[in-house]
């Protein structure tokens, strides 16, 4: 029963996630934002709301497991998979503004991310946490971030000569995604932790996979229907947002929230993240767009790591 209650709250914050998305960028449209910058921010955002609410959730009922295992595991599956996929489908064209600034925003939220997991074995602490202290500085990254797309968007608003129009429907369906996401996320997490201790498997396991999967499915329809229309900007804007504002807005919200223990598994997770983002900075740089070859590569390396993930 558990598992149909987590695969029916699943689609249900698929759903909400789809009229976030869809509201918030005929309401950023409407702003004339640019498609660039509506994909690192209101789409990024509205797509990883259910990585929100659930790490909220996970946060107030202390399963640290699960928590990290869904932000986590929600990089490696849109940095890996989807990102792999996109570029099988059609060779992703890579501007130099996200290559020189936005990407390394992403590298950098996984270096901040292993130096706070890195901190406490430095101090020689028996448990490594992310304290409330490290969860705020988390979170004053975020700001820093998503104030340099204000005045990205600032400076393009100008250079956008439609403008285009405003529907009610657009307010209405925020509003509806929202609940829809709130109150299925706390089923979810409620569901994966009966189910993990049902079968003994660890949370974190069920959170890097099905449950980071599952919650991701909003962030690889919006990737391949953008994709389709060659808006090559949105795709790559919603992918690399989401990994940063799942680090720095996300997780820092959670530590705030709570302290969150780091557990061995999760710190090797960490580093991992981390090697596969240098190793897709290395593709865009080489010509600025990642090939089918390297596409297939990419996925390659999840199906390696959801195997590394399920045998360990």
């Amino acid at each position: 029963m558990d598992i149909l209650i987590l695969l029916l709250g699943i689609l249900v914050i698929v759903k909400g996630s789809d009229f976030l998305v869809d509201g918030s960028v005929g309401l950023a449209k409407y702003l004339k934002i640019p498609t660039l910058i509506i994909g690192l921010t209101i789409v990024a955002i509205a797509t990883g709301v259910p990585e929100i609410a659930i790490s909220i959730s996970s946060s107030l009922k202390g399963s640290n497991e699960l928590l990290l295992g869904n932000l986590l595991g929600s990089n490696m599956f849109n940095i890996l998979f989807i990102l792999g996929l996109i570029a099988i489908i059609k060779p992703l064209k890579v501007k130099r503004e996200i290559v020189i600034k936005n990407y390394l925003f992403a590298l950098l939220s996984c270096l901040v991310l292993l130096i706070i997991a890195l901190d406490n074995y430095l101090n020689d602490n028996t448990l490594n946490i992310i304290t409330r202290s490290e969860g705020a500085l988390l979170l004053c990254f975020a700001a820093v971030f998503t104030y340099s797309l204000i005045l990205s968007a600032l400076e393009s608003k100008n250079l956008q000569k439609e403008k285009g129009e405003f529907h009610y429907k657009d307010i209405i369906k925020i509003i509806l995604g929202i609940l829809m996401v709130g109150v299925s996320a706390d089923v979810i997490v409620t569901s994966t932790i009966n189910i993990s201790k049902m079968f003994s498997i660890s949370e974190g396991v069920i959170g890097l996979s099905i449950v980071a999967i599952g919650t991701n499915l909003p962030e690889l329809v919006t990737s391949i229907v953008a994709i389709k229309k060659n808006e090559f900007d949105m795709t790559i804007g919603n992918l690399v947002g989401t990994n940063i504002y799942n680090i720095f807005l996300i997780l820092g919200l959670a530590g705030v929230i709570r302290p969150i223990l780091i557990d061995a598994n999760s710190f090797y997770d960490i580093i991992i993240l981390g090697i596969v983002s240098m190793l897709v900075y290395i593709f865009i740089q080489h010509k600025k767009d990642i090939n089918k070859i390297e596409g297939i590569i990419m996925i390659l390396l999840y199906l390696v790591y959801m195997f590394y993930v399920v045998m360990r």
